[in-house]
């Protein structure tokens, strides 16, 4: 008996899922929508470093001061969304049509003007409600109440940048070494929130990184460009997941790399702008 042509044949189930998911695949591709980059560059500005000598001494002993202006307004969203795509979390490298790629440690240190440092940033994970209120007590001076009272409006881990500026802003020589002291480190945990370690939260900081600013002599001493790198490559990888819709992380970093090795994808600057 003759064969049935082909245009004939009824559909089988798989060729049903087969077709369902290539219009869904369609469907998707359509509907492609860049990331929304969380950024806290715009909050730098906001504390103004108008404060006493000793405590913009200690800031920029710290290796972090490069920070400060080392940084975008804001990122293209555009931009990083399509390195995203193309980003595997397997290997922590861009797969490109000519090879792999990915962010070093001397293209942090060169973008970032921080110098590089042997001690590495340890990270402890989530700590206790117990252990989280003492640090801002002991660190920064805060009365037990204020201190709980902060941390109980973001369940018992962060602090909000806003309440960091309106603290301790405005500090001056007269305010004595410990109260300075105490500004310097909430002054760097305010500076890590806002770049190298923003979050999706888009207003606080983790407290636990007060752990790393207990010691100020020390501070200078961590190897801070391995912990963004390191950080990036997480935000990254997370971003590469389908139902991921925003990505958090030192961006500036990121996108200053990007036009670093492709040229072509930076805007041209044009010095007669302006200029009648």
């Amino acid at each position: 008996m003759d064969r049935p042509s082909s245009s004939r044949l009824r559909p089988t189930a798989s060729n049903k899922r087969h077709r369902q998911r290539i219009e869904e695949v369609v469907e998707e591709v359509q509907e492609w929508v860049a990331l929304k980059c969380l950024s806290h560059r715009q909050k730098i500005p906001h504390w103004q470093l108008n404060e006493s000598g000793r405590f913009r001494e200690l800031v920029d002993k710290s290796n972090l001061s490069p920070l400060i202006t080392a940084s975008y307004r804001s990122a293209s969203k555009i931009l990083v969304s399509c390195f995203v795509e193309r980003w595997q979390p397997e290997t922590n490298t861009f797969h490109m049509p000519f090879g792999e790629m990915s962010i070093s440690l001397d293209d942090v240190v060169t973008i970032l003007g921080i110098l590089v440092s042997s001690r590495s940033v340890p990270y402890s994970g989530r700590m206790s409600f117990q252990d989280a209120h003492s640090l801002p007590v002991d660190t920064l001076g805060v009365d037990p109440n204020e201190a709980n009272d902060e941390l109980q409006q973001i369940r018992g881990q962060s602090v909000r940048l806003e309440w960091l500026r309106g603290r301790f802003s405005n500090i001056t020589d007269e305010d004595g070494n410990d109260m300075i002291d105490y500004a310097v480190r909430a002054y760097l945990l305010y500076l890590l929130g806002c770049t190298l370690f923003t979050d999706k939260t888009g207003t606080c900081v983790p407290i636990m990184y007060l752990t790393l600013l207990t010691n100020l002599e020390r501070v200078r001493t961590y190897a801070w460009d391995a912990a963004a790198l390191a950080y990036l490559y997480r935000q990254l990888g997370l971003a590469t997941r389908h139902e991921v819709k925003q990505i958090a992380g030192y961006l500036k970093l990121l996108e200053a790399w990007i036009y670093e090795h492709f040229e072509c994808l930076a805007s041209t600057l044009n010095i007669h702008y302006g200029v009648s």
